[in-house]
């Protein structure tokens, strides 16, 4: 008898939302015999529960790129700045274990590509393949103009406005944007840290998985528009 594949379960950002991440894998019956879990970045930061993902994520082995969080929380320990209130608390959590875990944020790729799926943190640089992008790119854009100077400027088209490929591009890091469901790409970014939702997309069938956030983590408030599905 055939073995039966797993499918794919890839969760947007969860911010060290660690119990709606429990809640949203229960939800699935999750089992790393059943599914392959990818995560789209920013699994730590503005949360309650930082260094609980890290652990989990790094004693399941699980796969995840690299986000913009991750990749400031490296800058941030590697240069010695001003970290913000959410990123010294994991710090001071992670005590004399940091270097061992900058080291292992480090080696988090940018991007996953397999023949069906691409999984990056924030999108992609038009008419440009990921290995040929900056890094920078990858974990921050989120629209696209004057030649990519302005990345984050809503009086631009989204990047995803420009992505005619046939592949499938799941992506996190905009939760203004909210659920983002095109043909091509799919944005997870549903803003759980701010008390809307954790979202996963399920592949091949794409059929989007969600639950409640449990609180309102941060002093921000964004519009409810767009963060359930419809």
């Amino acid at each position: 008898m055939k073995k039966k594949e797993r499918k794919t379960f890839i969760v947007g950002d969860v911010h060290g939302c660690f119990k709606e991440f429990l809640s949203l894998l229960k939800s699935i019956d999750y089992s790393s015999t059943k599914y392959r879990l990818i995560l789209v970045g920013d699994v730590i930061n503005r949360g309650p529960y930082s260094l609980e993902m890290l652990h989990w994520v790094k004693t399941h082995k699980i796969e995840m790129v690299r986000g913009n969080h991750e990749q400031n929380f490296i800058n941030r320990i590697k240069n010695n700045k001003i970290l913000s209130s959410t990123l010294k608390k994991l710090k001071e959590d992670m005590g004399n274990s940091l270097n061992s875990w900058i080291k292992w944020l480090n080696k988090i790729p940018f991007y996953i590509e397999e023949k069906d799926f691409l999984v990056v943190h924030a999108g992609l640089v038009p008419q440009k393949k990921p290995e040929n992008s900056k890094p920078q790119f990858l974990m921050n854009i989120r629209t696209w103009g004057k030649k990519g100077k302005d990345i984050k400027s809503p009086i631009y088209p989204a990047w995803h406005d420009f992505y005619k490929e046939k592949k499938l591009v799941v992506y996190g890091h905009w939760a203004e944007q909210g659920l983002k469901i095109k043909k091509n790409s799919i944005g997870l970014d549903t803003g759980c840290v701010y008390g809307f939702q954790l979202s996963g997309v399920l592949l091949p069938e794409r059929k989007i998985i969600q639950v409640p956030a449990l609180k309102n983590y941060n002093s921000i408030h964004l519009s409810k528009k767009s963060h359930y599905q419809k």
